[in-house]
């Protein structure tokens, strides 16, 4: 139990960069600089970015950004629990 609750905290951490990451890159049309993204450099990023882009791209970007996080978290899950199968077998 204690594992699977070390994984889905693991699991979300990579989404919420990966939404991070992926939502900052969209806002500022640049890469994100450094490993991550904080949540700060994210508020600065909708800070600045928003006088420049409408409602409707805003909310396609979130809507990406949401999409690639839960891809990631699927990937992270989805791999694990895979290679856990594959011990148990073992």
């Amino acid at each position: 139990m204690v594992q699977q609750l070390r994984l889905e905290d693991w699991a979300w951490q990579i989404a919420a960069d990966v939404y991070r990451l992926n939502l900052y890159s969209r806002l500022t049309g640049r890469a994100a600089p450094g490993d991550a993204i904080s949540d700060e450099q994210l508020a600065r990023a909708i800070r600045e970015s928003f006088t420049q882009t409408n409602d409707a791209a805003y909310r396609e970007m979130v809507e990406l950004a949401t999409d690639a996080a839960l891809s990631a978290y699927d990937c992270v899950v989805s791999r694990n629990v895979k290679q856990a199968r594959a011990q148990l077998a073992n």
